[in-house]
């Protein structure tokens, strides 16, 4: 017999009957974000992916996989090398620009063509340059093994995708808490302990699963309230218009605008999408949540120390947000 799932599971069952919920499981798991390019017929080819990983160090292998149903399956099926450019933090315009349809994805982006020929990508944290080695059969996609011909990597930070958004490789809070605390504190250490670049992450990684109760009272998904807020601010948009206000992964709101069309909060019309009267109740009680979830969290505090705290934290904002 199959053993039941913890009951504390958001979402549980089998993969093929809910394929969104199971990508939904998938997105536990973080992931780095590339855009893989190669040539076909002349023509530079893009798509942005988060599958990729090595495979082996003797011989230089890596791997990763494309959807069949992608209008660059085909190109990169039959060309005979790719080239993996691994995004920075601050490259999400390119991330979103290669995960469109878009006929001229390349348009206004400084390209070279690479030790094989694959369009290499400027600005970007890690360069892989490969000739396809084998194409494998992979369910609704297919696997390209690539055996690696150079690679080249560059200072910065990663660009990851994680749960459905974008998100950003840091320390830990634990490795930034400064020393532990004597042995007379009990083992445990207290906030006035911690250093405050540690204490500020402290803060954000427990908001962060606080206020992610109220998103589930409603049912929500991350994705599904970042749409909801979206379309609160527009009589309609469309798909491509709500990634870029959301900033999050186009698959991200394709899993999350049929859940809100099927509950009647969002209603779609000739690919434009707003929120219905249900939509906007609901768009109000999150706005509620985010007012009780501050006044919560920070009742008991004076006035004097909020406004001071928010003011030490734009004064970081603006001295280290990249220029």
């Amino acid at each position: 017999m199959m053993a039941l799932p913890r009951t504390d599971a958001v979402e549980h069952g089998d993969p093929s009957a809910d394929q969104r919920a199971f990508r939904r499981c998938l997105g536990q798991f973080p992931t780095g974000v590339t855009v893989i390019t190669t040539v076909w017929q002349g023509n530079p080819v893009g798509v942005t992916a988060s599958s990729f990983s090595s495979l082996s160090l003797d011989p230089p292998l890596v791997l990763w996989s494309i959807a069949l149903a992608s209008r660059s399956c085909s190109a990169f099926r039959r060309s005979e090398h790719f080239a993996v450019n691994i995004l920075k933090a601050d490259q999400i315009d390119i991330s979103q620009r290669f995960s469109t349809p878009a006929e001229d994805k390349f348009k206004d982006v400084e390209w070279r063509p690479g030790c094989l020929g694959s369009p290499t990508l400027p600005g970007i944290l890690a360069l892989i340059e490969c000739a396809t080695e084998a194409v494998l059969d992979g369910g609704d996609h297919i696997i390209l093994v690539g055996r690696v011909r150079r690679y080249a990597r560059f200072p910065g930070n990663p660009l990851l995708y994680a749960q459905g958004r974008y998100a950003v490789a840091d320390d830990h809070p634990r490795l930034l808490a400064g020393p532990a605390p004597p042995s007379g504190a009990g083992g445990k250490r207290q906030a006035r302990d911690l250093r405050l670049m540690g204490l500020l992450a402290y803060v954000e990684m427990y908001a962060s699963d606080a206020f992610d109760r109220y998103r589930q009272s409603e049912g929500l998904n991350l994705a599904q309230s970042r749409t909801v807020f979206a379309l609160s601010a527009a009589d309609a948009l469309s798909m491509e218009e709500i990634v870029r206000r959301t900033v999050l992964p186009p698959a991200s709101i394709e899993d999350a605008l049929p859940g809100l069309v099927d509950r009647h909060f969002v209603a779609a019309n000739d690919g434009a999408y707003a929120l219905t009267d249900a939509g906007r109740a609901l768009c109000s009680r999150l706005t509620g949540h985010v007012e009780r979830f501050e006044s919560e969290h920070l009742n008991g505090i004076s006035k004097q120390d909020i406004a001071a705290a928010r003011r030490v934290l734009e004064h970081l904002y603006e001295r280290l947000r990249p220029a």
